[in-house]
């Protein structure tokens, strides 16, 4: 944090606040005033806006901390929280409204200013990284202008350019003509990284089986905002309770929140214009996004203007057969051999785009098994540091006294047994990245001299007296909830705050089902090359086993019994597999034992059908994994008393 930020403390204890006053003081800061309750804070914000606030968390009056926060948001002012409480749940509120750090009390002024310093890294990061992608979207929009493809094509995109601002999985573009014609519809459902599914009002039709009448009355129903307008939680769910396409969207669709962005054309008053995107997630938008919305109201309004103006004629005919869109064909089979089309996937897929060309410190989380390594390996070969070395280390399997030479090295001589000089990993990386795994398992001392190294970009081999500058992306990995480990002392808070500003937390393989199927066809792939089997798939029995199980081993351990399977298959189906009964894991697997081909096949639908979150249609939709015509589908689930949105 620059030394010419002015710092507003918000602390209902006196000698605490006087202290840390002090300390600020000592080294420089620049101090607006002290606050001991939110309306106080606010009216010295007023007063004298601060560029970064120190705030405790418990406050005197009816509102907290984690209350001003979310106005401190808003605002757009960077905050430190201050807190003795070390309850989970209070840290998990708390941590909800993304602050720059915590300082635990009581705390150094060492402590006090190394925070200080990573918040100014947290806040030069996410200045940069917001201009960035704005300043990218803005060439993209003026490139767009001089596109020669039909109205379609160049709305796809608009949508493309946009997906890193507003992480959408639908954009629908809706155009009132301001004449006795319906509303025109286009719109993209994202279904892989870099593929999208056109989406017009026939192929909504289609979906809900309504009348064209029906439809028609949904859109007369929809209202268009007036201005940018996010529906997220209990907004999203009184927004659907009429009946209008919104409604039709989250049911058929699988939608769980909106943002609305308006385009106010100047064309013609009567013409109204807007796009509406759309998340499974019920947090898929925040006011971060209604932010970036407004900001990109006015460029948008020229672009639509300038495209509709050449045009309109095409654009009133643009209701084509949908099609799936897929400018980067690379894409299509996975992201960087990682395999799935999962929204939660797609997700990462996005972030590590996004984190991929700078050299911010990256720290993946979740459970073993779900490919920690695999998507750091990812970051390193989409960076710019992509020819140089990946260095990894297992924290983990390391002893204590032995991770210390690994990651500095040590010179001839520093110890008994040291017949030879040896490099150690930070050297071994430089110029490319270093992939910390387990960082959660390394000893508090080692914790120290590895902050040390961040900082201070330099090592000391053991032994040596002369400090070597390195040039490395720090990645690192844990399988724990290091914020439980800084709450019970077993993770330094500062290491934390330094390695945690790009977070990427990957989901189990029970999170993201509908991938089992996508990943089982490509491990029977890898395991047919490797042992010369010609194994086709996998029976319908087999494949709702592994749907209904709940993996605790995530893709490692699929993968494992995926290549035992493939070795005891003796046809070209694998018709069963035997799944391990882990004690204490709930199984969902109490069908009886026989049953008749119908209720088999019935099973087996609605299987596939949750797999897909109920969606019949389009690529990865039911009816293209059980390989059968969407129609054909359709008849045999009214046959078999299936419910058409199935969930």
């Amino acid at each position: 944090m620059d030394i010419s930020t002015k710092i507003l403390i918000v602390e209902d204890h006196f000698v605490e606040a006087n202290h840390l006053r002090l300390m600020l003081k000592n080294a420089g800061y620049s101090i607006c005033g002290i606050a001991r309750t939110v309306d106080e804070a606010k009216a010295y914000i007023k007063k004298d806006r601060p560029g970064l606030v120190l705030l405790d968390i418990f406050l005197l009056g009816r509102e907290t901390g984690i209350d001003l926060a979310k106005y401190l948001n808003e605002e757009n002012i960077g905050f430190i929280y201050l807190s003795a409480n070390s309850n989970e749940e209070i840290l998990n509120a708390a941590k909800a409204t993304r602050p720059y750090g915590f300082l635990v009390k009581p705390f150094r002024e060492k402590d006090l200013l190394i925070t200080l310093q990573i918040a100014g890294y947290h806040q030069q990061y996410g200045i940069e990284s917001s201009i960035r992608k704005e300043q990218l979207f803005q060439k993209q929009l003026s490139d767009l202008l001089d596109d020669s493809g039909c109205w379609d094509e160049r709305l796809f995109k608009v949508g493309k350019a946009l997906q890193p601002l507003i992480p959408f999985d639908l954009m629908i573009a809706i155009y009132r003509t301001g004449t006795d014609l319906e509303d025109i519809v286009l719109g993209f459902l994202r279904v892989g990284f870099s593929e999208y599914q056109k989406i017009t009002i026939d192929e909504l039709q289609n979906l809900s089986r309504l009348k064209v009448s029906e439809v028609k009355k949904l859109q007369e129903n929809t209202v268009i905002d007036t201005s940018v307008s996010l529906y997220t939680g209990e907004d999203f769910q009184k927004a659907v309770q009429a009946p209008t396409m919104k409604k039709l969207i989250a049911e058929y669709l699988g939608m769980r929140s909106n943002l609305t962005l308006p385009i106010p054309l100047s064309i013609n008053e009567k013409e109204r214009y807007f796009f509406s995107f759309f998340s499974r997630k019920t947090d898929g938008f925040d006011e971060t996004h209604f932010e970036i919305c407004k900001r990109l109201q006015r460029p948008l309004i020229y672009t639509v203007e300038s495209i509709l103006s050449r045009d309109k004629k095409a654009y009133l005919h643009a209701q084509e057969t949908p099609t799936v869109l897929s400018p980067k064909k690379e894409y299509k089979e996975g992201f960087e051999g990682i395999i799935g089309k999962s929204p939660l996937l797609m997700r990462i897929f996005d972030h590590i785009a996004q984190v991929a060309p700078g050299d911010t410190t990256v720290l993946i989380t979740g459970e073993s098994g779900t490919g920690k390594e695999r998507i750091a390996s990812s970051i390193h070969n989409l960076s710019p540091r992509k020819k140089g070395p990946f260095i990894k280390i297992n924290c983990a399997t390391l002893p204590s006294n032995l991770i210390e030479t690994e990651l500095f090295g040590h010179e001839k001589g520093a110890f008994t047994g040291a017949i030879e000089r040896r490099t150690g990993r930070f050297e071994q990386a430089n110029k490319g990245t270093l992939f910390l795994d387990e960082i959660g398992e390394m000893p508090l001392d080692m914790q120290v001299k590895l902050l040390r190294v961040l900082q201070e970009k330099e090592i000391e081999r053991i032994g040596g007296s002369t400090p070597i500058k390195v040039d490395v992306r720090i990645i690192a990995a844990t399988n724990r909830n290091l914020e439980k480990e800084v709450a019970e002392g077993r993770f330094r808070l500062d290491l934390y705050y330094r390695l945690n500003v790009f977070p990427i937390h990957l989901p189990s393989l029970r999170e993201r089902r509908e991938d089992i199927g996508l990943l089982a066809r490509h491990f029977i792939d890898v395991y047919n090359a490797k042992t010369g089997k010609s194994v086709t798939g996998l029976s319908a029995l087999a494949l709702n086993s592994l749907l209904s199980y709940n993996w605790p081993g995530n893709i490692r351990e699929l993968e494992n019994l995926i290549e035992r399977s493939v070795l005891l298959s003796k046809g070209p189906t694998i018709e069963e597999i035997p799944l391990p009964h882990h004690e204490g894991i709930e199984m969902d697997m109490a069908e009886p034992k026989l049953k008749t081909i119908e209720e088999n096949e019935r099973a087996h639908i609605i299987a596939v059908l949750k797999q897909c979150d109920g969606r019949i249609r389009g690529v990865n939709g039911a009816a293209e994994i059980l390989g059968v015509p969407p129609t054909t589908l359709a008849s045999k689930m009214q046959k078999l008393g299936i419910k058409r949105s199935y969930r």
